[in-house]
């Protein structure tokens, strides 16, 4: 079986050295007559030296390309660049943070190719903040499971294996990265999970927190009700949507308090009129922002990723 292992890298100029030679040392125990390997590192438009050092990898085992993206888009848009450059049947993806640990490669390429379309991940000693990310990640974790076919423990774990064929429009849209086992899972494809281990990062900068659990509210309704469609600013109409149903959740609350607590009539506050107002503001703001995002992909059907590039840069093969 051939792979090309894609790592998507935004300001983590001190991780690529140590994350090169880690990636570097597995592939040559699992590389045979049977396997062949590329490797494609996109940096998505850093604004540190992290360009800087991956050119510094004047050579690798295997045939590597570098790419600079103009601007930072996001993790998926890094993702989908490595995908449209990939030449091999099966996708490794993997954090260039030095989270994931290279030395798991081994067992998940050979639980892989046991056969199954997809296998993930399962950072169960996470070696993160809790508050700030191991929590958030749970309960967004419970959310997915709850509302979708997929039974993971741990959706956000950038460590994948997958057949590029079944990544198409109905699972390559948004922030894919996310939800990409979900989505598989839930257009019928077999999704595998192994645990894996997970280091304490020791450089640079994580953007996560709780605001990702609204975005995996929003990922997943349109996972349900809009699967076919490609979508991200409706991110931008979406939290003015449940700020409006949260708003109309708190006033819900305090018009029962009243009720019950001080026997103040649901007729005599202007409370019930104002919830229905909030809950159809929200309704409204969230179907704009599906009408918006699906005028917006009309018009960018045919500008294609490449007009990110900035540059590329094929290394020689040791």
């Amino acid at each position: 079986m051939n792979y090309t292992v894609i790592v998507p890298f935004y300001n983590e100029e001190k991780n690529i050295s140590s994350f090169n030679n880690g990636l570097i040392n597995n592939l040559k125990k699992i590389t045979n007559t049977d396997r062949n390997f590329e490797i494609i590192y996109v940096d998505d438009g850093s604004k540190d030296n992290t360009f800087v050092e991956l050119k510094k990898l004047t050579s690798n085992i295997c045939e590597t390309i570098i790419i600079k993206h103009r601007t930072n888009l996001s993790q998926s848009a890094a993702l989908n660049t490595g995908i449209s450059e990939s030449k091999f049947e099966n996708l490794i993806i993997m954090d260039g943070d030095l989270q994931n640990d290279p030395d798991d490669l081994l067992n998940m390429v050979s639980e892989y190719e046991k056969g199954t379309d997809m296998i993930i991940g399962w950072r169960k000693n996470r070696k993160d903040n809790f508050f700030t990310r191991t929590l958030p990640s749970v309960v967004a974790n419970y959310i997915v499971r709850v509302f979708s076919k997929s039974k993971i423990h741990d959706h956000g774990c950038a460590f994948k294996i997958i057949k590029k064929n079944i990544i198409d429009d109905l699972t390559n849209w948004g922030d894919f990265h996310r939800l990409l086992a979900a989505r598989v899972a839930n257009n019928g494809y077999e999704v595998k999970e192994m645990i894996v281990k997970h280091k304490n990062r020791m450089f640079g900068k994580s953007n996560y927190g709780f605001s990702r659990i609204l975005k995996v509210l929003i990922d997943l309704l349109y996972l349900k009700f809009f699967k076919n469609y490609k979508r991200q600013s409706i991110y931008f109409f979406g939290l003015f949507s449940f700020a409006s149903f949260a708003l109309s959740f708190i006033f819900f609350i305090y018009m029962i308090v009243l009720k019950y607590s001080y026997d103040t009539s649901f007729i005599q506050t202007p409370l019930p009129l104002l919830i229905i107002f909030l809950i159809m503001i929200g309704l409204i703001f969230l179907f704009i922002g599906i009408l918006a995002q699906l005028i917006i992909n009309q018009g960018n059907k045919n500008i294609t990723k490449y007009n990110n590039i900035k540059e590329k840069i094929s290394l020689n093969k040791k």
